[in-house]
């Protein structure tokens, strides 16, 4: 009877306003910078009248701007990822290996984990290049596309869900104990990545490197990026 009891009063706390204004939020992403309101209630699911309630609130609360047709995020948007970054002790351990990796090679590093269906980078040391790719920390891509996601799928239970052929790649990249991908993200550019594992065994974070095509052959990530990363990993996961 207790159990039931706090569950309903779980039920009652909940703030559905709240939910419905967090679920647009998330609607902006790489795809999707801007939104005009029937753009953001087919996204979140959502009426569009609700859709339009939510984003004035986050207009007038200065997390989207608004120019009469798309509503933008702004630079307070970025708070919200913040909050993460700052509170988790795993992008302040990383930053200063993610720093060695840049340095060492030349190229970007990245610490990315699994969120959902996604890959969402929480630290990161831009390489200083002429060409350079769009990601920053707060970016979010496909998990099965990009080579960070397929070693953090790989350290999960098979899923039957995915297709075959996805589940026989996450195999190979749980043989090899990395990932590495050609051109699937962004034309002309390659990623590499490697899994950070905490003492309990668990892996908690993917980190990887990219470059583009013109610097870095397959062969060279292989060969003189791999080694590289995965000293830097074990030393993430043994400081956890």
């Amino acid at each position: 009877m207790a159990q039931t009891t706090r569950t309903l009063e779980e039920r009652n706390e909940s703030m559905g306003g709240l939910a419905k204004g967090l679920a647009v939020i998330e609607c902006f992403d790489r795809d999707h910078p801007r939104l005009a309101v029937t753009d953001a209630a087919r996204l979140a699911g959502l009426a569009p009248a609700v859709a339009r309630r939510c984003m004035r609130t986050l207009e007038q609360l200065g997390y989207l701007s608004y120019d009469g047709k798309y509503y933008r995020p702004t630079p307070r948007f970025a708070r919200l990822a913040d909050a993460f970054t700052l509170a988790d002790p795993l992008p302040s351990l990383a930053m200063p290996l993610l720093d060695e990796l840049r340095d060492a090679l030349h190229e970007t590093a990245s610490l990315s984990i699994l969120d959902g269906e996604e890959v969402l980078f929480v630290a990161r040391s831009e390489a200083a290049h002429l060409v350079a790719t769009s990601l920053r920390v707060g970016g979010r891509l496909p998990s099965t596309r990009t080579a960070a996601g397929q070693v953090l799928l790989a350290a999960l239970p098979p899923d039957a869900r995915l297709s075959r052929e996805t589940r026989e790649l996450l195999d190979r990249v749980r043989a090899d104990g990395y990932a590495l991908t050609d051109q699937e993200v962004e034309l002309g550019l390659r990623a590499i990545a490697v899994p950070v594992v905490d003492a309990s065994g668990a892996c908690v974070a993917a980190m990887s490197l990219s470059a583009v095509t013109a610097r870095a052959t397959v062969e060279r990530l292989v060969e003189e990026f791999l080694p590289e990363l995965r000293t830097r990993a074990e030393r993430l996961g043994r400081s956890l």
